[in-house]
């Protein structure tokens, strides 16, 4: 089998080789250490030891570090501890990736090399089949991807697993690692590999390269509809309405643009399940207001038409006005200034108070359950939640309230403010001002 070593003057920075010691990775560092030598790319075998196997585990990382040091490679071993269970293969993944994303910052345009192979891009079309993905779910195995900001590159994938052991036994190479649970029926991948896909073969006389072709023309139809998404999600001015949503509600589209609000707001377009999807279809397509929970980490809020990424709410904070003039509170900053006169024209993100009876020590946080203002003007207090009802302002995302520390509403921006401490004419007074200097998807607010 010959191979292509020529790929590798399209990377300059360092290589990271996943280094399991099997045949397919064995083959992948052996390539690597060749090719490497060409572009001068730094070149780091990197072994995962998921100690799910005992001692053959540990054998494992012992073989594959001295395989890395006859080839003059450096090498690194990484621990996962993975207690067994359900979706191990899954955790596993994810707890790789994590540690991808570690080991990347250490580097200058570092690239992920996987020795995935053609049986193991087979192998996922199926599992993808068997969990209901859709076209761009059943080609993800890519020869190039990008995952939580980690570059991936998969050389091999034209390849099938006996090809590859071919080449190493051309280079003289035939002993590799073989993980016992592979000849295992007891996990989906290995079913499909020893008992489905060989009784598949038989069937059809195509085979791999038939279902490779398969794989191919699925590819261009996931590469048009994800392009056709970005396109309509880019160029959409109101893409955080529910209602560009419900215009853009076909299936097939809104589910890769929500992909793209995931990377847009939580820095992660992993794929959702078809039941997170459904959830989100279902609140868009309802008009429904509230919390669609994708996943642990991936949550969204639905409030007045809009679309927002669940943050945790800062902590109340104290603030000593006379100390320290401004201070930051989540997206919002708050700024005191000395007046010698009450300004003309007070906007609802200002409020002015007696700079002689105002309390220095100021508290900055959340509206609280059933909390009450007296607003300028007005004798009897009224409930926050009702004044934000008034000013058409939506529950979520949340808008401070400036109290005293014995729980008096002071100041609501956007909204309304006291009328304590009034200003008294003739007299210094004090300006407070609120500004929004984060939106809702964690950006900084042009000025």
């Amino acid at each position: 089998m010959q191979m292509d070593y020529s790929i590798f003057s399209n990377f300059h920075g360092q290589l990271l080789v996943g280094f399991s010691g099997g045949a397919d990775s064995t083959a992948l560092l052996l390539m690597a250490a060749r090719g490497s030598e060409k572009s001068g790319c730094g070149l780091l075998a990197v072994h995962f030891n998921h100690h799910l196997r005992g001692r053959e585990s540990d054998l494992e990382a012992e073989n594959a570090e001295k395989f890395a040091r006859k080839l003059n490679v450096k090498f690194l071993k990484i621990d996962l501890h993975i207690s067994p269970g359900g979706n191990l293969e899954s955790r596993a993944r994810q707890a790789r990736l994590e540690k991808w994303k570690e080991l990347c910052k250490n580097y200058s345009d570092p690239v992920v090399l996987l020795g995935h192979h053609l049986d193991d891009r087979i192998e996922n079309l199926f599992i993808r089949i068997g969990r209901g993905s859709n076209a761009s779910g059943l080609t993800g195995m890519q020869l190039y991807s990008v995952v939580g900001g980690v570059k991936f590159f998969r050389p091999l994938l034209i390849h099938t697993r006996s090809e590859i052991e071919e080449f190493l036994k051309e280079n003289g190479i035939t002993s590799w690692a073989v993980d016992s649970s592979n000849l295992s029926g007891d996990f989906t991948r290995n079913a499909l590999r020893n008992k489905i896909l060989p009784e598949f073969y038989r069937l059809f006389s195509g085979g791999k390269k038939a279902v490779a072709a398969t794989l191919e023309n699925l590819a261009y139809d996931a590469a048009y509809l994800d392009e056709t998404a970005m396109n309509y999600y880019n160029n959409a001015d109101d893409r955080y309405e529910q209602s560009f949503w419900y215009l853009h509600r076909d299936k097939a589209m809104i589910c890769r643009m929500l992909r793209l609000l995931c990377k847009e707001f939580f820095n992660d377009d992993s794929p959702l399940t078809a039941g997170a999807i459904h959830h989100f279809a279902d609140m868009v397509e309802n008009q429904k207001s509230g919390i669609c929970m994708l996943d642990e980490k991936r949550i969204l809020h639905f409030s007045g038409g809009m679309i927002y990424p669940h943050r945790e709410l800062p902590e109340k904070i104290l603030w000593n006005w006379r100390e320290k003039r401004s201070i930051v509170w989540g997206s919002w900053r708050f700024t005191a200034e000395m007046i010698t006169e009450l300004p003309e024209n007070i906007t609802l993100y200002q409020a002015c108070f007696n700079v002689a009876e105002l309390p220095e020590i100021l508290e900055i946080g959340v509206p609280e359950e059933g909390e009450k203002m007296v607003p300028f003007g007005r004798k009897s207090a009224v409930k926050i939640k009702d004044l934000r009802i008034k000013r058409k302002i939506a529950a979520f995302p949340v808008n401070p309230v400036l109290r005293t520390t014995q729980k008096q509403a002071l100041f609501l921006p956007g909204i309304r403010h006291s009328g304590e401490y009034p200003v008294t004419p003739g007299k210094p007074g004090i300006m407070i001002s609120a500004e929004k200097i984060k939106d809702f998807a964690g950006k900084t607010c042009k000025k």
